[in-house]
């Protein structure tokens, strides 16, 4: 029992003790209400405590204040029947949604306009769910804040960008205004900063200056004057920048180069505190003004020059003169106003000159010509004269004004320097220029009348003689002499000329219609030309026999050139003298071919070396046992159009134009160069080559030298080198001719006498030359064995070199028959087609193994 009434009693105490903590735990939970709700009312912003679904459970004071409700008005209410929301069905839908939100746990916000008190405020609102520890919404919780001042702060913001916005859309309005107005001013333009660089500039600046925008925009004002470096040291953009303004004249060099004028007038801008922000300049261009002032200047200073003005009204009276004009007319100024210029009139020219002047001022408004006019004095001059009409704005001629200068003195000259340029200054003849003129002038005669004409050229025989013994001045008299001599000989309109030294032409001009009476008419003429000219001269003291030498060619027409008859008459002229001079001789075409052929054959033989055209081949040579004893080197031409070319068609062209000097060098060089290459090939080591040499290449000085150093140069033995000479080597002074062939001997070369027996040697002087071999023409050998004379003649020779101990050689061996009689003579040597052709190196190298075919 006990025990249970001390359980009891424990009981108690325990529930003595958990009431005690649920009565403090109830006055905590409802102090701390009253603090929340205390809380809750101090709030500025909107707050309610609703349940799950939407009734007002509690709401805080800031909302009932200001919408002037009671918390009995409100509470137990929809939240979305709350009073405040009664202006606006849609918001109440608004609501409903937000509070289905918060029962599914989401959170909607917005801004809502609520009714307080008869205004509408905004508010930022949203309702959230409420939730225990375990997550469980157990309530709904509406919060509200006041945005008002936040409203009309965006409102205000709003207003102000809106202000913004129209003001930024004038202000773009007015810049484009600008900007048209700026960049379609007639004025140029330029922003610089404060080292001249520009920093905007305008089109007028740009097609001014010829540059394009980003081009000027990288330059610096500077770089657009003529002298930078010298402008700005005088310090020009200083000045600019301390007188903060600038008015100036200046010369800018444009993007071509070209320079203009500009009147620059430029202001500094500085920003409220003084300092720099740029520098704005308008240029204005004044060439045209500053080049027409320069005009006025110089026509100011012009009308006192020294050429003659004379100004007229337009009905040709005088109204002002400057002084040159009373210098060069002799007439006062008072003397000629109000006058006609025809009181200068010369009356050399007629009315139809007159009559041009005036058409060529009425139609083109300026005349400019040659006139002879008279002075006061009555001397008449010449002067050169231009006219022009001046013309008012409507194109009405107002004035004429002449200006013209006396050109007397120029005449004077004009007609000297003519005369030196057109005539011979001894003579007086027309020169080579005046008769060229004339002669162009003639074939067009020719070629419209289709009548012949002729051109004479004549040489006079032994001038150079006078000149020689008696002097120039003597000359110089006879070719005056000659010069008056042939003029009574033709008629006036024919051409007399002297083109140089001895030598006259004369142009026959309209002679016939017919070749054959033109050539007997001008056959006629050039004969009593020649017997005129044959006349013994006196000259002073003296008597000079001389006669002329000429040459005839007709022409008929274009179909000739000037030159070439010209040429043509020449090469007749010298065919007259080869006939023995004192002759006539007309000009043939064929001779005129044949010259011509030899004159291209001469030109392009000067380049057949340096072109590789020249060529060396070899023709064999046997002993008499028939065995080889070496070859012939001869020469051949291959022309790049005519094809190979042999040494007869060339060599006399060769020996004319003295060509044959390099020929002959070019050709001992490559035999010495072959028989280098000969003489490293055992076979062919001693076979020995012959070589041609002309008279004139013997003759020279240096040759025995130049045969050394080519000896020297490609190391060969001089023993195997042949130097084959003709007769015509030993008709020179023959002790200079042996001292030479001394010096070959004496350095191992060979010599022998070629084309022997077709010369004029004498036994004499074939027993004084040093020489080894004498080679018998081929001339005598062709005939051999038919012409008994022929025999004879070769027998002769092979004895005579026999008794002299002299080698011989056969050339021209082309038969069997030939080889055999040459054998049975006691010839030692054989050269010839029989035997071999002559051939290129390769082809001649072969043929030395095929000798067997002689041999049998």
């Amino acid at each position: 029992m006990s025990l249970l009434i001390e359980t009891m009693h424990r009981y108690r105490r325990r529930y003595a003790l958990e009431l005690k903590k649920t009565t403090e735990a109830h006055n905590a939970l409802a102090g701390d209400e009253m603090r929340l709700k205390k809380i809750l009312d101090n709030l500025f912003a909107y707050v309610a405590l609703l349940d799950t679904s939407g009734i007002v459970l509690e709401v805080n004071k800031a909302p009932l204040e200001r919408a002037g409700y009671r918390r009995e008005d409100v509470v137990g209410l929809f939240f979305y029947d709350a009073p405040w929301w009664s202006y606006d069905s849609k918001v109440q839908l608004q609501l409903i949604d937000a509070i289905d939100a918060a029962r599914r746990g989401q959170t909607l916000r917005y801004d809502a306009v609520v009714k307080m008190g008869g205004d509408l405020v905004p508010i930022d609102f949203k309702i959230s769910p409420v939730c225990d520890d375990s997550g469980q919404i157990i309530g709904l919780l509406p919060t509200g804040v006041d945005i008002s001042e936040r409203k009309q702060v965006e409102n205000k913001l709003r207003e102000s960008e809106r202000q913004a916005r129209s003001a930024l859309a004038l202000l773009q309005k007015s810049e484009t205004r600008f900007r048209e107005l700026f960049e379609n001013s007639p004025v140029a333009y330029q922003a610089l900063d404060e080292k001249g660089r520009c920093l905007d500039v305008n089109d007028r600046s740009c097609l001014m200056l010829g540059y394009g925008r980003e081009e000027l925009l990288k330059l610096s004002f500077c770089d657009l004057l003529p002298d930078p470096a010298g402008l700005a040291r005088a310090g020009f953009l200083s000045g600019l920048l301390c007188d903060g303004a600038i008015s100036k004249e200046l010369e800018l060099k444009c993007k071509n180069g070209s320079l203009i004028t500009v009147l620059l007038s430029g202001a500094v801008q500085r920003d409220a505190g003084g300092d720099f922000v740029r520098t704005h300049c308008t240029l204005h261009d004044i060439t045209e003004r500053k080049n027409a002032e320069e005009a006025l200047r110089i026509a100011a200073a012009t009308f006192e020059t020294h050429e003659a003005i004379l100004v007229t009204d337009s009905e040709g009276n005088i109204l002002r003169v400057n002084r040159a004009f009373q210098k060069i007319t002799g007439y006062a100024s008072h003397e000629v106003l109000g006058k006609n210029p025809r009181i200068l009139s010369s009356e050399r020219h007629d009315e139809a000159f007159y009559a041009e002047m005036w058409r060529s001022l009425l139609n083109k408004g300026a005349w400019a010509g040659e006139v002879w006019d008279r002075r006061k004095s009555g001397e008449i001059y010449p002067k050169w004269m231009t006219i022009t009409a001046v013309k008012d704005a409507q194109g009405k001629t107002t004035e004429y004004v002449a200006i013209f200068s006396d050109i007397t003195e120029r005449k004077q000259n004009e007609e000297e320097i003519r005369n030196l340029a057109f005539y011979d200054a001894l003579t007086m003849l027309p020169n080579r220029r005046l008769l060229l003129d004339r002669f162009h002038r003639a074939l067009s005669v020719s070629e419209r009348s289709k009548q012949y004409g002729a051109v004479l050229f004549l040489d006079m025989d032994k001038f150079k003689l006078l000149n020689d013994t008696l002097g120039h001045n003597y000359g110089d008299l006879m070719l005056v002499e000659v010069a008056e001599r042939i003029k009574p000989c033709v008629r006036d309109v024919d051409t007399v000329a002297r083109i140089g030294g001895d030598e006259f032409v004369v142009l026959v001009e309209k002679i016939s219609l017919s070749p054959v009476y033109a050539s007997q008419k001008v056959a006629w003429i050039a004969e009593k030309i020649r017997s005129t000219l044959a006349v013994p001269y006196r000259i002073g003291q003296h008597v000079h026999h001389s006669s002329p030498s000429i040459g005839v060619c007709l022409f008929c027409g274009k179909r000739v050139a000037v030159d070439d008859l010209l040429k043509h008459a020449d090469f007749a002229m010298y065919q007259a003298k080869n006939a023995g001079r004192n002759t006539v001789r007309f000009y043939d075409p064929v001779l005129q071919r044949a010259v011509e052929e030899r004159a291209m054959l001469e030109r392009d033989l000067r380049c057949s070396i340096a072109d590789g055209q020249l060529h060396l081949y070899y023709q064999l040579q046997l002993d008499k046992n028939l065995m080889p004893l070496g070859a012939e080197a001869l020469i051949r031409w291959m022309h790049p159009v005519r094809g190979m070319m042999s040494p007869a068609q060339f060599i006399p062209v060769a020996e004319e134009s003295l060509l044959i000097l390099d020929i002959g060098r070019w050709v001992i060089n490559s035999a010495c160069r072959q028989l280098a290459e000969w003489g490293r090939n055992i076979k062919m080591q001693n076979l020995l080559l012959a070589v041609n040499v002309s008279t004139h290449q013997f003759r020279m000085p240096d040759f025995v030298g130049s045969i050394q150093s080519a000896i020297q140069e490609h190391r060969i033995d001089p023993s195997r080198l042949k130097l084959e000479l003709t007769e015509g080597v030993i008709l020179d002074d023959i002790s200079d001719v042996v001292a030479k062939m001394q010096a070959l001997k004496a350095l191992g070369i060979g010599l022998s006498l070629d084309d022997f027996g077709t010369g004029y040697s004498s036994l004499s002087c074939l027993k004084r030359l040093p020489i080894d071999q004498i080679k018998i023409d081929r001339s005598f050998v062709r005939d051999v064995v038919s012409n008994p004379d022929d025999a004879v003649m070769v027998k002769t020779i092979i004895d005579m070199a026999t008794n002299f101990r002299l080698n011989v050689i056969a050339e021209g061996v082309e038969t069997e028959a030939q080889l055999a009689f040459l054998k049975e003579s006691g010839c030692m040597a054989f050269q010839g087609y029989y035997i071999g052709k002559p051939a290129p190196i390769d082809d001649f190298v072969v043929g030395l193994g095929n000798t067997d075919r002689i041999l049998h």
